[in-house]
């Protein structure tokens, strides 16, 4: 064969590679859809453990349900990153610093840090109102802020407790065979189960939660409610904003646990603060318990990683003045144990 003719075949070759490109980007593109990494919508439901992809139901399951926390609805990080597209390989978590790296090929590399008020999308900082959180060993994200840095338009539904995602700048996705769904399903208990005293609202009450210096996740206009223990012998305590998905049923205080008894919806106990005066340690429940809406959780006085972390010596819980359990309102305990009491 003549050096021309070759030639000429190599052309040919190469033109016809070059219009396979867009078919082959097409196709492509096509497949990562059908796979639903990229999804026409995402539906979150508080108190609900289950999902819903593209209008479809049933949904998909999980063990612990969105709860609703300093008015914004927190997902347990696999499952929020899952449902928007992002694979389980691809979520990073960094023990040490508590970083929390989306890290998708085709979406924004998105990254959080729990206590921390940040979130960032392809390196760009955008300041949250809220910050990520641990319950119960569990990290949970706000999924409006996790929605919007990956790429998603992101709605509220009062009526049903629904976080709505899509892509941004599609039109919002029809809802109603999720509604439908959703309005044909029977609570499996009742509401309030388990609990035979009054169950006080916080909602809007206490006053601001001033003058504590060393816990930077402390929202500065977070309200607190102060009790004594009598107060918690007579009366159980809503800590979710008056939808009584998390209710204080009791609490039992020790010279080395706290027990509290706890209904939740989502079967997550929120995590306790133990004020020394001004100073706070956080502490979360030792086990988990999601699965279940009553239940005891245990938390532990003494915690030297974590103390160590912050550079707080062992604790003594006579030294504790109050036991803080988190909520949308934090309720304050005054300890029995507080080697100072009167």
């Amino acid at each position: 064969m003549s050096r021309r003719k070759v030639l000429i075949s190599m052309l040919a070759l190469f033109l016809l590679a070059v219009l396979a490109l867009p078919a082959l980007a097409q196709q492509e593109k096509v497949d990562i859809y059908e796979n639903q990494k990229l999804v026409k919508s995402v539906v979150f439901v508080v108190g609900t453990r289950e999902y819903f992809v593209n209008g479809q139901t049933p949904g998909v399951k999980m063990d612990v349900a969105p709860f609703v926390e300093q008015g914004r609805t927190f997902v347990p990080v696999r499952f929020l990153s899952n449902a928007l597209g992002v694979e389980d390989r691809n979520i990073g978590w960094n023990e040490k610093t508590r970083l929390v790296t989306l890290k998708q090929p085709g979406f924004p590399v998105v990254e959080l840090t729990v206590g921390k008020k940040q979130i960032k999308s392809d390196g760009q900082a955008r300041d949250m109102d809220v910050s990520p959180l641990v319950r119960s060993g569990r990290t949970f994200l706000p999924a409006r802020w996790v929605a919007e840095a990956l790429g998603y338009q992101v709605d509220w539904d009062a009526s049903l407790g629904l976080v709505v995602c899509w892509p941004r700048g599609e039109e919002k996705p029809d809802l109603s065979a999720v509604k439908q769904y959703l309005n044909e399903q029977k609570p499996e208990e009742p509401q309030v189960p388990g609990i035979n005293k009054p169950v006080v609202d916080l909602k809007g009450q206490g006053e601001v939660m001033e003058g504590f210096y060393n816990y930077s996740a402390l929202d500065p206009n977070q309200k607190i409610v102060y009790v004594t223990m009598d107060d918690i012998k007579a009366n159980a305590y809503d800590m979710s904003g008056g939808v009584k998905a998390n209710i204080v049923k009791d609490v039992r205080i020790t010279k080395d646990k706290i027990y509290i008894d706890w209904y939740s919806t989502a079967g997550v106990a929120f995590g306790v603060l133990l004020a020394e005066g001004k100073l706070l340690r956080y502490r979360d429940p030792d086990w988990a318990f999601y699965g279940k809406q009553n239940f005891t959780a245990q938390y532990s006085v003494v915690d030297d990683l974590r103390d160590k972390y912050s550079n707080l010596p062992t604790a003594d819980i006579t030294k504790v003045t109050h036991i803080i359990i988190e909520g949308q309102t934090y309720l304050a305990i005054e300890n029995p144990l507080y080697a100072g009491k009167k």
